[in-house]
């Protein structure tokens, strides 16, 4: 069998919907354009078996927050084979002209969501973030004694929504690693989407607001999912976005939505492992959390990547660095002190051997080097590792809050 693996042409963007599809179970509303309008169709890789489609892939151009900085990203997306086809190699040659895509575009690192948490370390990402699925009872929502005073929570209506919510996003999306620049299209396309399909019999979205002396400080989208037990409310309030800047504007917004009337529970997914929920809460344990990776990142470029990040210590390393698939193996030399970082090839003895995957795990900030050495998976001296753990770790810890 000889699969060929290209970009989709135009007329060909219908059957990489429905492919997709097949393999992910869901059927592709009639109509629906915004893959169309995000993905850039020379930028998509999908492979064509005598003529049919089996696979298909995709690249979203992402700016993508770093500690410190943001960088030029490849979105890794819309990765899939059909049954027919699996076990083949189809996915491997797919993802090689991928990230040969990505680096001819000199994007310095590529993302991506996992729909099976053990495919992609063996292409060089590392999990880089985690993720909460979080919930709390309707009985048990108290706030902590020293939160914020409660301050108003507005209603708006999704005009309101379109024109305040992005400044808000944005002054988040600077200072936490993971979050990435939401376009016009994308706000339109991924983020105000409000189809039937998305709504999962829960209601349209709602949007609120939390105003301060400086305009909007904070906003949620979310949805109600009605029920009734026994003849009372026991709906679920489902919540997508929620975002403050201040103190007052998250303890306000996460009160507004675990107190609303005839619910037994909010439910909130894709959140922070340092969501301020936890100590908003009179009782932490209250918010249940249920954990999972988040943001994988792949280093295309080591010399660029590693000097793009901002460090909380200074460090002087020789990473020896394993690539599965061999584009940046290679020593490289890390000198990180208060005039910045440098980083290039080495000829020197490496302190550390590390493969990419666990480079790429601690890149946006959420270091592990020392607990995986622990258990074999990197080595190097016991000074090396805890200077890294110490210069790669950052405040706030990587967050990405949308599945792309």
């Amino acid at each position: 069998m000889t699969v060929q693996v290209r970009a989709i042409e135009p007329d060909e963007f219908e059957t990489m919907r429905q492919t997709m599809g097949v393999v992910f179970g869901f059927d592709p509303p009639e109509g629906d354009e915004r893959f169309r309008r995000l993905v850039p169709l020379d930028r998509t890789r999908c492979g064509f078996d005598e003529g049919q489609m089996v696979s298909t892939l995709g690249t979203f151009a992402l700016t993508m927050s770093v500690p410190g900085g943001a960088v030029p990203c490849g979105g890794t997306t819309m990765v899939a084979v059909v049954p027919t086809h699996r076990r083949r190699g189809l996915l491997r040659e797919m993802m090689r002209s991928h990230l040969d895509d990505v680096r001819e575009h000199e994007e310095p690192i590529a993302g991506l969501w996992a729909s099976d948490s053990a495919i992609y370390g063996r292409f060089g990402y590392g999990c880089a973030s985690v993720s909460y699925e979080v919930t709390v009872g309707r009985g048990h929502v108290d706030l902590h004694r020293l939160a914020p005073d409660a301050v108003p929570v507005r209603m708006i209506d999704r005009d309101e929504a379109v024109r305040v919510a992005p400044a808000v996003y944005d002054q988040l999306q600077v200072r936490y690693p993971g979050f990435f620049a939401r376009s016009p299209d994308w706000w339109e396309s991924r983020s105000f989407r409000d189809t039937d399909a998305s709504r999962h019999g829960a209601t349209s979205l709602r949007y609120a607001v939390v105003d301060d002396e400086e305009g909007v400080a904070g906003y949620v989208t979310f949805r109600t999912k009605s029920d009734w037990d026994e003849g009372h409310g026991s709906g679920e309030v489902r919540v997508k976005d929620l975002f403050g800047t201040t103190p007052e504007s998250w303890g306000a917004l996460w009160s507004f939505v675990v107190s609303q009337d005839l619910v037994s529970q909010t439910v909130a997914d894709l959140r922070s492992p340092r969501d301020p929920i936890f100590d908003l809460l009179e009782g932490s344990r209250r918010a249940r959390a249920v954990r999972s990776d988040g943001l994988w990142i792949r280093i295309m470029d080591v010399p660029k990547a590693l000097m793009a990040r901002a460090y909380s210590s200074p460090i002087e390393v020789v990473l020896g660095v394993s690539d599965p698939l061999g584009y940046v193996s290679g020593a490289y030399r890390l000198s990180v002190d208060s005039a910045g970082a440098a980083c290039s090839a080495s000829n020197d003895e490496p302190d550390v051997l590390i493969d990419l995957e666990d480079l790429g795990a601690g890149y946006m900030g959420m270091p592990r080097f020392r607990e995986l050495a622990r258990v074999g998976r990197l080595s190097g001296s016991d000074h090396a590792l805890a200077a890294m753990d110490a210069a790669f770790h950052w405040d706030p810890q990587p967050w990405c809050p949308e599945i792309f």
